[in-house]
């Protein structure tokens, strides 16, 4: 037979089938166009200056999940066509076709439906792209418009990757068609799914798999254990969620099945029966859809907290309009540091023209990078997990700087350690102080925020602070410095500020003295500059994200309501009524609903842990934004999804009726 016949053949069969080939087809393409979106985020340059990698690998992760999440629906979503053309194929082969023929209309079938979807996604995705971008930068109006970058090299991997999904489901169908007699295929349609297996090994290793994603979530220590473990996690609560979504759910219909209270009542037994039998099939669907919906809630609720807590990230990083850090040279004391920061408190004053200098403060602090170990602070420059960063100031500094009365004595110091220090006295480089412990909170310095990573000493003025760095020094520490800051408000307007900045910042460049100046104006552009792609990446990811579960959900109804609508029949013919049959088929749908959205709350909620340490890394420090930035994308999903039941639902009560 010439091609001919097989394309008319094909495209007659498509053109019959239309009902199911164009659902198919345009869940084919908008899954398309969503891989086609991450693959450009890939290697996108959002400025990204602090975290650059960490997105980056966020980025490729996204794509290994969106590729598997494409991979896994239109394989389910082409195992329902090829059940529902059973019986078609079947006569084929009643008819005289030979099985090599049949599968040569299935070949060219599956390259019709293949190269469509493939290109009108590919264009869609190229469209939409560009639209959103466009959307989003005049929506955020960050300092630096994130640009659409057009890569011909994604397209290719793109056509490839779902062009290999296609021929897996063209080799399927092959072996649906390959395995089977005609009169097995006429009666494959109207044959229903066994009861299903509790797998037992499966279940355990699920509750493991998540058990240990929501441990790894709860015991992270800090946030640098955070950033290298949050993808482990993330993997083992999806592993363990598609295991418990596949064994689990079989696992409690059958305990609800042995109630016999429970399942034999009319509504109970109808619907658990009904679950049970083709729970196999919906648990791949319900699993995506708890995964996609837990992805949403996550990426939409983070990048919200984050922009939410923007100015107060920006007002602890520069607590003053004019911040100067000042350096040390060559010597590392205090009257060293002292001698460079009265020239730096020169050149403020004498650069400030007609305008007063306001709330001004200044103090030199030293830091130790090492560890506490017994009644001693160790200095180390080799890195380690009980590593932490010392810092040491005077009480009358502190007092300054905090608006506090704190009373040290000649020989005593104060420590702040989370941890808490537990020692009557400590060593520092070699010198004995009676210890003292203080544990209320001290703004200046993110203490309660650091995860111990970070102790605060003060001591009872510079000269001791300036012993103890000698005392390092002559010990042989490296990881000794000592640091000067001034912070200052002035008064006039906006205009003259910046023309006070931009006087300023040459004198310090050009000085022999090291000074690193910083602004608030210009740091909180820095911010968004630094954080905006991050912003811009979270909103888009969370469409997508939308995108895929409005997309999974809609199938699944339509191909439970073809599946559906012969068993109701049944029901019918055997004396139950319609009010009956209806009532039971909502019960089903408002399960199968509620379940993957209940399932990605506790996602979240066990998640939260590892999100703040997380989002410490950007600055955001506060519980209560993070919590209620969640807590209203949970409830405007919720709010969604149920509009997605509602419009899903209609469909599946029109195709069972």
């Amino acid at each position: 037979m010439r091609f001919n016949y097989f394309y008319k053949m094909a495209m007659r069969n498509i053109q019959a089938n239309r009902q199911l080939y164009f659902p198919y087809a345009i869940s084919a393409v908008l899954t398309i166009a969503m891989f086609l979106q991450m693959m450009t985020l890939v290697g996108n340059d959002f400025g990204l200056v602090r975290g650059g990698t960490t997105v980056d690998l966020l980025l490729r992760f996204g794509v290994i999940i969106i590729g598997m999440f494409s991979l896994v629906f239109l394989l389910y979503a082409n195992s329902f066509l090829i059940k529902r053309r059973k019986k078609e194929i079947g006569l084929y082969g009643i008819l005289g076709l030979e099985k090599k023929h049949v599968s040569k209309i299935l070949f060219v079938e599956t390259s019709i439906i293949g190269i469509v979807s493939i290109g009108f996604g590919l264009l869609i995705g190229t469209i939409f792209g560009r639209l959103f971008f466009l959307l989003l930068n005049y929506l955020l109006q960050l300092p630096r418009d994130m640009e659409y970058q057009f890569q011909p090299l994604n397209l290719l991997l793109t056509a490839m990757l779902f062009a290999g999904i296609f021929l897996l489901a063209y080799f399927y169908n092959l072996s649906q068609v390959t395995f089977a007699n005609p009169i097995t295929l006429l009666k494959g349609e109207k044959e229903g799914e066994r009861e299903p297996k509790s797998n037992i090994v499966m279940f355990l290793l699920g509750l493991v798999s998540l058990g240990a994603g929501y441990w790894i979530s709860l015991t992270i220590a800090d946030p640098v254990a955070a950033l290298t473990q949050f993808f482990l996690a993330v993997l083992l609560v999806i592993v363990g969620t598609y295991f418990l979504f596949t064994s689990g759910s079989i696992f409690i219909l059958k305990m609800m099945k042995k109630n016999k209270k429970l399942y034999y009542q009319p509504r109970a037994f109808i619907s658990i029966s009904g679950m049970l039998y083709r729970m196999k099939q919906n648990a791949t669907g319900l699993a995506n859809i708890a995964i996609l919906s837990c992805m949403v809630i996550i990426a939409l609720g983070t990048t919200i907290a984050i922009y939410a807590g923007a100015e107060a990230s920006i007002a602890d990083r520069y607590p003053a309009e004019n911040n100067a850090t000042v350096y040390y040279q060559e010597e590392i004391s205090v009257p060293a540091i002292e001698e460079d920061m009265e020239i730096a408190i020169d050149h403020l004053v004498a650069e400030r023209g007609s305008l007063e200098v306001t709330d001004f403060i200044s103090y030199p602090y030293a830091n130790i990078f090492g560890r506490v170990e017994g009644n001693s602070v160790q200095g180390n420059a080799d890195y380690s997990d009980s590593m932490k960063t010392i810092y040491m100031m005077s009480v009358d500094d502190f007092n300054e700087l905090e608006e506090d009365d704190l009373q040290v004595g000649e020989n005593e110091i104060y420590i702040h350690e989370t941890a808490n220090y537990g020692h009557d006295t400590i060593d520092l480089g070699g010198i004995e102080f009676a210890a003292k412990e203080f544990d209320s909170p001290v703004s200046s310095f993110s203490l309660e925020e650091s995860y111990g990573r970070m102790v605060l000493i003060v001591l009872p003025n510079r000269e001791a602070m300036n012993q103890v760095l000698q005392g390092y020094q002559d010990g042989g520490y490296p990881s000794v410095s000592v640091t000067g800051t001034i912070r200052w408000n002035t008064t006039g307007t906006e205009e003259e500020k910046q023309a006070y900045a931009e006087r300023l910042r040459p004198v310090y460049e050009t000085d022999d003295v090291i000074v690193r100046y910083e602004t608030k104006v210009e740091g909180s552009k820095e911010w968004y500059t630094m954080n905006g792609g991050l912003l811009f990446l979270g909103i888009f990811l969370g469409m997508l994200f939308i995108l895929g579960t409005i997309l999974i959900t809609y199938f699944k109804q339509i191909s439970e309501g073809y599946e559906d609508r012969s068993r109701f029949n049944i029901m019918q013919k055997v004396g139950l009524s319609k009010e009956m049959i209806r009532s039971t088929s909502r019960s089903q749908v408002v399960w199968m609903f509620m379940l993957p959205l209940l399932v990605a709350t506790l996602h979240t909620a066990f998640a939260y842990p590892i999100l703040r340490k997380l989002l410490f890394i950007f600055g955001l420090k506060s519980q209560f934004i993070l919590l209620s930035s969640i807590g209203g994308v949970v409830i405007a999903f919720s709010l969604l999804y149920w509009l997605i039941y509602r419009l899903t639902a209609k469909v599946y009560y029109s195709i069972v009726q």
